[in-house]
C-alpha cells in the first residue's frame, strides 16, 4: 500500500498568482483580511501579509468576536497575539448586541455588517475571506436542498461588489488540507471552533454526512465541478440578459429606470425575468426581490396585463407602473434610509443608491433622509418625476429642507449626490475560477 501524499503549502507565487487575477488594486495597496483564527482564514492572513508587504502596501486583520461562546473572547484576543508575532497589525470587531441563541445565518449577517463597518472605517476597498474548496461544496449542496436553480448551483462567486468596494476569495479552489499545510509552514497553530461541529447547524450535518455522501459519488470534486459548470452557465445568462438590457432599458441619473414592454415580451421568459431581477434590484438598492415573484411579474407583462392606472405593483424595495409601452421602475418610499448627524465633508453611499457629499456646513441635530412630500414643492428639477423625486435624499434641519438634492452638480443650495447603484444594471458577468 502507497503512502498518501502530503499535501503542500500555498506557495508565494501561486498566492501572487490567484491576486493577480483578482486585480487591478488601490494604490497605496491596502487589503483587510477577515480572520476567525482557523487554519483557512490564518493561511490566508499570513500568505497576504507576505504578498502585500513585498508590493508596499498594508494589512488590517479583522476578527469577529460573535460573543456566542464563553471562550470567545478570549479566542479573538489570541488570534491577535498570533498575528502579532508575524508583525500583522489586527482588530477585534465585538457584536455587543448578540442574542442569547443566534442561527448561523444571523451570525453571518452580523460579521458582514461587522466587517464592512471596519473596512469603510479604515478606506480599505478591497476585503479577503478564506472560503476554499469544501465551503463551496456545501454551499452547493445547501442551496440544492433548498430547490435552487442555476444560479444558487454555481456556488460564491470568487469576488462579488460590497458597499465598500470589493469581496474576495482567492482561495476558493483550493482544498484545506493545503491551508492546513501552509500554516503549518508558518509556524501557527489554529483555533478549533467547536461551533462547526454543533448538529442544529446545516452545515455541521453536512460535514458529519461527508463520507456517506462521498461513497455514493457526491465528492467535493463533484459538487465543485457542478459549480463551475453552473457558474459558466450562469455567464452566459447574464451576457444575454445584459445585451437585452442594453436595447430595452434606460437608466436615468436620478435613480429610475423604464424598460421597454414590447421588447421584454418578446424576449425567452428566463432572460425577461433576469431583466426585471436586474432592474429591481438596481433601482431598489441591491434588494433582492422573490423569484416566483419576479416570474409572476414576467409572466403578467408577457400576457399584455397592465400593472395597473394606480398605483402600480411593489417588487423588491421597487414601485412598479405601465405607462404606455414603458414599464417605470421607482424605488418605493418605504424604508428609505435616515442618517443623523452626518459628519460635513464625507463621502457616503445611501440606500445602496446615491453618492452623497456632506456640506461643510452640516451640523449636529441635522439628518439625511429622503426628499418625501417636499419634493411636491419648488425646487424639483424640470421633467423629474415626483415618483423618482421622492425618493431621493435631502438635508433636513428641525423638520425643514436644508438642502434639496441636485443632481450631478455641486451647488451652495443644494445636497450634491451622484447615482452609483450598489447593484450595477449590468453586472459583468458571474466570475467563474
Amino acid at each position: 500500500m502507497t503512502n498518501p501524499v502530503a499535501p503542500e503549502p500555498v506557495s508565494d507565487e501561486e498566492f501572487a498568482a490567484r491576486l493577480d487575477r483578482l486585480g487591478p488594486f488601490d494604490r497605496p495597496l491596502r487589503l483587510a483580511v477577515a480572520v476567525s483564527g482557523g487554519p483557512d482564514s490564518m493561511a490566508l492572513c499570513l500568505l497576504a501579509a507576505r504578498w502585500v508587504r513585498q508590493r508596499g502596501g498594508q494589512i488590517l486583520a479583522l476578527t469577529v468576536d460573535h460573543r456566542l461562546r464563553p471562550d470567545s473572547t478570549a479566542e479573538a484576543a489570541a488570534v491577535g497575539a498570533s498575528l502579532a508575532r508575524h508583525d500583522i497589525p489586527h482588530r477585534i470587531l465585538t457584536w455587543s448586541d448578540a442574542p442569547a441563541r443566534a442561527s448561523q445565518d444571523e451570525a453571518r449577517r452580523a460579521r458582514y455588517t461587522l466587517l464592512e463597518q471596519a473596512c469603510r472605517e479604515a478606506g480599505i476597498r478591497d476585503l479577503l475571506v478564506a472560503h476554499h474548496r469544501e465551503d463551496q461544496a456545501e454551499t452547493v449542496l445547501l442551496r440544492l436542498a433548498k430547490g435552487t436553480g442555476v444560479d444558487g448551483l454555481a456556488g460564491m462567486a470568487v469576488w462579488r461588489p460590497a458597499p465598500w468596494g470589493r469581496l474576495l476569495r482567492p482561495l476558493l479552489d483550493l482544498p484545506k488540507a493545503r491551508l492546513v499545510a501552509t500554516c503549518a509552514g508558518f509556524g501557527v497553530v489554529p483555533v478549533d471552533d467547536p461551533s462547526n461541529r454543533r448538529s442544529r447547524y446545516a452545515r455541521a450535518r453536512l460535514r458529519a454526512a461527508r463520507e456517506v455522501l462521498a461513497a455514493e459519488g457526491l465528492t467535493d470534486d463533484r459538487l465543485w465541478d457542478l459549480a463551475r459548470r453552473a457558474g459558466l452557465a450562469r455567464a452566459a445568462l447574464e451576457r444575454i440578459t445584459a445585451e437585452l438590457g442594453r436595447r430595452a432599458v434606460t437608466l436615468d441619473p436620478a435613480g429610475y429606470a423604464a424598460v421597454d414592454l414590447p421588447a421584454l415580451r418578446d424576449a425567452d421568459p428566463e432572460i425577461a425575468r433576469r431583466l426585471l431581477d436586474s432592474v429591481t434590484a438596481c433601482i431598489g438598492g441591491g434588494a433582492e426581490a422573490r423569484f416566483d415573484a419576479l416570474e409572476r411579474l414576467a409572466q403578467a407583462l408577457r400576457d399584455g396585463a397592465l400593472l395597473g392606472r394606480t398605483p402600480g405593483r411593489t417588487l423588491g424595495r421597487c414601485r412598479l407602473r405601465a405607462a404606455g409601452d414603458r414599464l417605470l421602475v421607482f424605488r418605493e418610499r418605504r424604508g428609505l434610509p435616515e442618517i443623523a448627524d452626518p459628519a460635513p465633508g464625507i463621502s457616503l453611499l445611501w440606500d445602496g443608491r446615491f453618492r452623497i457629499e456632506i456640506p461643510a456646513d452640516a451640523r449636529p441635530g441635522d439628518r439625511i433622509a429622503g426628499w418625501g412630500d417636499a419634493a411636491a414643492g419648488e425646487g424639483r428639477a424640470e421633467g423629474l418625476p415626483f415618483d423618482a423625486a421622492a425618493v431621493l435624499p435631502a438635508l433636513w434641519r428641525a423638520g425643514h429642507v436644508l438642502r434639496p438634492p441636485r443632481l450631478g452638480t455641486a451647488a451652495e443650495t443644494g445636497l450634491f449626490l451622484r447615482f452609483e447603484p450598489l447593484r450595477p444594471l449590468f453586472p459583468n458577468g458571474f466570475p467563474v475560477v
